[in-house]
């Protein structure tokens, strides 16, 4: 056994296992790349036999698939509980889905899995096709549903955003690219990258 493993505090309950092997997978999958990653290197890196991680996951692309439910599920949720509140502005609604991918993914380390479905599901078409029925058709549902009512009260800019949706993650899909290219020698801001685009989508309160 490794040192590393053997010196790693080793998670003890059931939930406790699988955010360990979580977290791990991150770490790894960050450094390594989804294709180079091990389950192996999962393991060590969390601190438990490779078995375990079996225990939870039947392989890597199961643990992959977690990994992005579990970061981008629950802003999906809460972008749904704001719709279902018709006093809630479209711009506050989108404000605050933003503000949770900057503080829960860019802002931590669920921003390199972000950067490897860019990166890489190219390569891993059946993981695409599930991401793409199970969270990005949510997501596109719930902005077009979104889009509509803003386009409803006048607080739309351009019709056009109604034919792509797609286009309200540009901000989150450049905030991704450029930090991993360049955010060695500059930073973006996020916060301003998201409130540049809020006014370009969206009228502000006096119609300007």
């Amino acid at each position: 056994m490794s040192n590393e493993i053997s010196h790693r505090k080793r998670p003890k309950g059931s939930e406790e296992k699988r955010s360990a092997i979580l977290d791990a997978a991150v770490t790894v999958f960050s450094r390594k790349g989804f294709a180079n990653a091990r389950i192996e290197d999962i393991a060590r890196q969390a601190g438990i036999g490779k078995g375990t991680v079996y225990l939870y996951f039947p392989d890597k692309e199961s643990l992959f698939k977690s990994l992005v439910a579990s970061a981008v599920e629950p802003i999906l949720e809460h972008a749904d509980r704001f719709l279902s509140e018709e006093d809630t502005s479209p711009r506050e609604t989108m404000t605050t889905v933003y503000d949770m991918i900057d503080t829960h993914i860019l802002q931590s380390e669920k921003r390199h899995i972000i950067r490897l479905m860019i990166t890489e599901m190219s390569y891993f078409p059946d993981i695409a096709a599930y991401y793409h029925t199970n969270i990005v058709s949510r997501g596109l549902d719930l902005l077009r549903k979104l889009l509509i009512r803003a386009d409803a009260r006048g607080e739309l800019r351009s019709q056009h955003a109604l034919k792509v949706p797609q286009m309200v993650f540009a901000p989150v899909v450049m905030s991704v690219i450029w930090n991993a290219l360049f955010a060695r020698f500059e930073s973006i801001d996020t916060h301003a990258a998201f409130q540049f685009y809020l006014d370009s989508l969206f009228q502000s309160a006096d119609g300007a």
